[in-house]
């Protein structure tokens, strides 16, 4: 049994997020000196989100690279593009971690979270 009183670990506050999202596989080029964005991107839905991370249903029962570059529209007019590492798989269920998020897609993203609490 859990222990409702322990603290949540989480160092960001998460939100319901079921947006559309754009996986892409990033993956060594072949001299092994630069990564390189796969151009088959996959589909998938977002389910949560946060300022360190989106938490995704994949389809796609293969597992990803452990870098992906994602891309999702969080409002009507503001995509955002991201730099993710694999945190964790529960079978469809991805957890991902922003690694490169620049300030003004974070801003947005803190912003987004802050207005749903």
């Amino acid at each position: 049994m859990a222990d409702t009183n322990q603290p949540d670990k989480r160092k960001h506050h998460r939100i319901k997020f079921d947006g559309d999202v754009t996986v892409n596989p990033v993956m060594q080029s072949k001299s092994g000196n630069i990564l390189e964005v796969q151009a088959a991107g996959l589909a998938a839905k977002g389910s949560d989100i946060s300022e360190g991370g989106i938490r995704l249903e994949l389809g796609d029962t293969n597992s990803p690279t452990d870098i992906l570059k994602i891309n999702f529209k969080i409002q009507k007019f503001k995509t955002i593009d991201a730099y993710v590492k694999l945190a964790w798989k529960s079978g469809n269920t991805y957890g991902l971690q922003f690694i490169v998020l620049d300030d003004e897609s974070r801003n947005i993203i803190r912003n987004f979270v802050e207005k749903k609490k």
